[in-house]
Parts: C-alpha cells; sequence; structure tokens
C-alpha cells in the first residue's frame, strides 16, 4: 500500500552506488527518511526528489529497510536559492532549525510546514534581506510554541509602566527589571522594536524594514540563542553571526 505526502526536502545522503537517503519534512506525517532508488542513474526521473529545498508529491512503499519512493511530481524546486550565495545561506541555516525540531501535536506540525514553505518562497522570490526571512522565522515559531518573543507588558506582572525589558530564556518571554533573572538579557530600543515589526508584519511586507548592522547581529544573536534554551539543540548556523 502507498502513501502520497507533500513534503519539502531538508538533506540528502549518498547510500550504496546509485541510491539516496533523504530526509523530508512532510505536512502529513512530519520528518521522515525515505529513499530514492537508482536516482543517480542518468536517466532518472526524480533527481529534483533529491534537491535540498525541494517541494513536491511524494509517492512511498514500505520496503525492506523503510520507505521508498516510488513517484515523485516537483511542485516547486526553489531552484533559485542554490543559484544566489546569500539566499542559499539563509535557506540553509532555517533547514538546520527545522531538522532540530520535534512536534508534539498535529497543530504544530502543520504550522511549522507552512511556516518553512512561506519562508521559502520569500527567500526565493521575496524582496526582503534573506536574514530578515530567519529573524521572522524564528519569531513566528516562538509563536507557534507558545512563547511569543514580543509583548507590550511584562509577562510575569503584566505592568507595561516600563523602562526597561528583558528577554527572559528560561520562559522566552519578555519581562521588566523587577521580574528578570539570572538568564535574562535586556532589549535594546531598537531591539525591541524590531522584534515588534517582525511579530506584526508579514513575510511579504518585510521588504521595507532596515535594521543597522548593529542592530542586525544583535536580534539574530537573542533569537539564536533562545532556540537553542528552549529547544536543548545548538545550531550550527551561530557561526554566520559571529
Amino acid at each position: 500500500m502507498s502513501d502520497k505526502v507533500k513534503a519539502i526536502v531538508i538533506k540528502s545522503n549518498d547510500r550504496k552506488e546509485k541510491d539516496s537517503s533523504v530526509l523530508l519534512f512532510s505536512l502529513e506525517k512530519g520528518k521522515i527518511w525515505v529513499t530514492l532508488k537508482g536516482i543517480k542513474s542518468q536517466n532518472s526521473k526524480m533527481k529534483l526528489a533529491q534537491r535540498m529545498f525541494c517541494f513536491g508529491e511524494f509517492v512511498l512503499e514500505e520496503g525492506k529497510s523503510g520507505q521508498i519512493v516510488t513517484s515523485f511530481n516537483c511542485l516547486e524546486s526553489f531552484f533559485e536559492i542554490a543559484e544566489d550565495v546569500d539566499k542559499y545561506f539563509e535557506a540553509s541555516a532555517i533547514l538546520e532549525v527545522v531538522e532540530k525540531l520535534n512536534f508534539s501535536s498535529d497543530f504544530e506540525r502543520v504550522k511549522v510546514f507552512m511556516l518553512l514553505l512561506n519562508a521559502l518562497k520569500n527567500i526565493c522570490f521575496g524582496n526582503l534581506k534573506p536574514k530578515y526571512a530567519i529573524d521572522k522565522f524564528f519569531v513566528e515559531l516562538f509563536a507557534i510554541y507558545g512563547f511569543p518573543m514580543y509583548s507590550s507588558k511584562c509577562s510575569v506582572c503584566g505592568t507595561n509602566a516600563f523602562d526597561k525589558l528583558y528577554v527572559n530564556y528560561a520562559t522566552g518571554e519578555l519581562v521588566c527589571t523587577g521580574c528578570k533573572t539570572f538568564i535574562s538579557d535586556e532589549l535594546s530600543k531598537p531591539i525591541y522594536l524590531a522584534l515588534k515589526i517582525f511579530s506584526n508584519t508579514d513575510f511579504e511586507k518585510l521588504s521595507t524594514v532596515r535594521l543597522s548592522p548593529n542592530s542586525e547581529k544583535k536580534l539574530l544573536k537573542i533569537l539564536v540563542k533562545n532556540f537553542e534554551i528552549r529547544f536543548d539543540e545548538s545550531l550550527k548556523c551561530i557561526g554566520m553571526f559571529e
């Protein structure tokens, strides 16, 4: 019995002489490893099915050593991402984040899938800076998992009469001076306003956003640090922020 899933290719590894193992992030089943048999053959009709970022319909059948792709229909290759170094680097970083995730519900899986697809579309075809797509991805991801990064008031005491706000990495929320903990970082006004913008602005409208180079670096470091603490995972992409 075969299954059809809509999925995005996260990574691909060589397997035997002509086969490849591919990690898919599917709308229906989440992340699954599948085998592409004969993919390295010159006449293979499924070569796109092993390319990172590729979005398509995969028909799967259970084999002796796992699920095998028997048919593939490409819905969007996102080929342009691979042709641009900045776009490729940023999109690869987002795939790394998705690879680290676990889903406790269908809601999380579906929302993250749609978020990833939207991020790739905007990196590939949009006019926003690729790095801002990562910012937006992180902000939306945190909201999906129940700890939004922007608030107009302290998440603990509820005050909106604050002179400073901090991101509390213990909860992934914003707190005032009186409620901050030892694992909190102060947010400068530009970073606080940036979080507000990325929380309330669609991907498509981020093309007009301009942060200073220093604010860009600080914002991304905060978002990455929050992810690593929240999900207890390290990200190689953090090296690009040094």
